[in-house]
């Protein structure tokens, strides 16, 4: 009696045993890849499972997060320059492709890096140093376009692509800060001379509408003259009845007489000696053009 029941007891207890292994919990973004004798039979997805004890056995637990994987390469380019990459994929495991994940390849993170750092090797090896620097979404597509399908067929889906970084040779980097540092200092001599040069335009065409100003008002100045002594010689005609050679004479008189007060009052006049007693009209209508020319000259000097 007590042998029968110490065999039901281990009975119970291997069933009990059994029952508790047939039970797979899978936590949330895991699944669980299962086989029956050996061979891949189905994939275990988050909540409670069960399995056949015995004949069925969970393989591997693998993670839907999304993963980084860091790459580092070295590179040279068309113009026989090294560079180093630091990159960065971004990438998770596919919910409906996890046997693809789990057996297409022995060691995913070796392959993908091998995958990866010959894709950027053939990229650069056709770009120069300067075009590997300017180019980084370039090369990010061009990753992301030709892993993809692979990915896939690895059960893996590229969510991005990322260049942090490309380090060049300290020389050549001492030569590229030269040359902006000498194409900075170039831009900055041209605005100077550009601005100078807009100065001097600015300037002279100051210059050329005062003395254009100044002209019509010298202009505006004599004709006012003219129209003035035309007035004054029509005028004295009109009321004396003198010829226009005496009335001529006895303006030209006056003006002579204008000439000697403006002479006397212009503080920058020169020394002029003139015939104080006149013997005759003629005689002064004979030095009156002189005296009106040196009245106009101090007149100018005044004005400027």
């Amino acid at each position: 009696m007590s042998g029968l029941l110490f065999l039901v007891i281990c009975f119970g207890l291997i069933l009990l045993g059994l029952i508790a292994s047939s039970v797979k919990i899978v936590n949330q973004q895991s699944v669980m890849v299962v086989e029956t004798f050996g061979k891949f039979s189905r994939v275990l997805y988050p909540g409670i499972n069960f399995i056949i004890p015995v004949i069925q056995q969970v393989r591997a637990v693998l993670n839907l997060y999304l993963q980084n994987l860091d790459v580092k390469i070295v590179a040279i380019t068309s113009d026989k320059v090294t560079v180093v990459l630091d990159a960065t994929l971004v990438y998770k495991i596919r919910e409906d492709k996890v046997a693809e994940a789990y057996y297409a390849v022995g060691d995913p993170i070796a392959v993908m890096k091998s995958t990866i750092e010959n894709s950027i090797r053939s990229y650069v090896a056709n770009q120069t140093h300067e075009e590997i620097l300017q180019k980084r979404d370039e090369l990010t597509q061009y990753l992301t376009d030709h892993l993809k399908d692979r990915f896939e067929e690895w059960g893996r889906m590229i969510y991005a692509f990322q260049i942090k970084d490309v380090s060049l040779p300290e020389e050549i980097t001492s030569a590229m800060s030269k040359v902006i540092a000498s194409k900075r200092l170039q831009e900055a001599a041209e605005f100077e001379a550009n601005a100078n040069k807009i100065l001097k335009i600015k300037a002279a065409e100051a210059d050329r509408e005062a003395r254009r100003l100044s002209g019509l008002g010298v202009a505006e100045e004599r004709s006012a003259i003219i129209d003035g002594l035309k007035s004054s010689v029509e005028n004295m005609q009109n009321a004396t009845g003198a010829d226009i050679s005496q009335v001529m004479n006895i303006v030209m008189l006056t003006q002579y007489m204008d000439t000697l007060k403006t002479l006397g009052n212009s503080q920058n006049s020169k020394i002029i000696f003139v015939n104080a007693n006149p013997g005759s009209i003629d005689e002064i209508m004979q030095n009156i053009y002189s005296y009106i020319n040196s009245a106009n000259k101090s007149h100018r000097v005044t004005t400027l």
